[in-house]
């Protein structure tokens, strides 16, 4: 399957927006061309069988029966979970220490460097400073990146909040509007609460964020600006140190932008006499 994504990634420039549909199925439901027949698949899409073997020739393959072998083989591979580990044992050596496994975090750093857009990240920060309030979902493994982009986007702006299922969505995604952003967390899985959070705010006309790990997952038909972190592994956790790494320098680069504002910030926390919930 990497090499698939590899080649999406490759000729993405030139697709139709019949192809870009084609191609956010591969990401999300990879059982409708394993199988079902070229003429099926494309019934269950709403494109041509014609243009899924058109995209199957474009990516380089022979026709839909070689794409489709791609997919067979993805219904039989393991959990991404599964894929962590597997991944750390195939590359194992004595040199296999905690910090050379630290070292390997930020050369797949450096990878995400080199793929977001620079565009993409300063509209990010400029959507972040600019929005009246913020509104930020993510589940299952995207759970902890979320609460953890909250509460650092919630000290250096205020007025953010974090869905949880306790939340009344009526009423949360009813203060949005056309000066809110709904930042999504959406990553291999894709839960499908996040994704309908985000198709209900992009109703109200509130501007979507999408943190995901490709251009084509399911959230990105919802999205304003997508940050796709794209790496070969299959489990989300190779993906955790970059996304921090991101979210963390969009939460500086919003302070530099704004020395003003975060000063605010910063006086309030600092004029709170609170010494009595801390040991030191």
């Amino acid at each position: 399957m990497e090499n698939l994504y590899k080649k999406i990634k490759e000729h993405q420039s030139t697709f139709s927006k019949s192809f870009k549909k084609i191609a956010s199925y591969i990401y999300s439901d990879p059982s409708i061309f394993a199988m079902n027949s070229a003429q099926e698949a494309g019934k269950k899409i709403g494109v041509s069988e014609t243009t899924i073997i058109r995209f199957a020739r474009t990516l380089g393959y022979d026709g839909y029966k070689s794409l489709q072998q791609v997919y067979q083989q993805r219904i039989f591979e393991k959990s991404s979970l599964s894929d962590f580990r597997n991944r750390k044992v195939s590359n194992h050596s004595e040199d296999n220490t905690v910090k050379n496994l630290m070292f390997n975090d930020i050369r797949t750093i450096q990878t995400v460097i080199e793929q977001i857009s620079e565009t993409d990240l300063d509209q990010t920060v400029t959507k972040l400073l600019s929005a009246e309030n913020i509104y930020i979902s993510g589940i299952r493994s995207s759970y902890a990146l979320a609460s953890w982009f909250t509460y650092a986007l919630n000290i250096v702006v205020g007025n953010v909040r974090q869905h949880t299922p306790d939340d009344d969505i009526l009423v949360q995604l009813s203060e949005l509007h056309e000066n809110s952003v709904f930042v999504a967390f959406s990553f291999h899985r894709y839960g499908v609460n996040t994704i309908r959070l985000a198709e209900l705010a992009k109703k109200q006309g509130a501007t979507i964020i999408a943190f995901t790990d490709n251009p084509y997952s399911p959230i990105t038909e919802y999205s304003d600006i997508t940050l796709a972190v794209q790496l070969e592994e299959l489990s989300t956790l190779d993906l955790v140190p970059a996304v921090f790494s991101l979210m963390n320098s969009i939460i500086a680069a919003i302070t530099l932008r704004a020395p003003e504002l975060f000063q605010r910030r910063a006086a309030l926390f600092d004029g709170i006499e609170a010494s009595s919930f801390f040991a030191n």
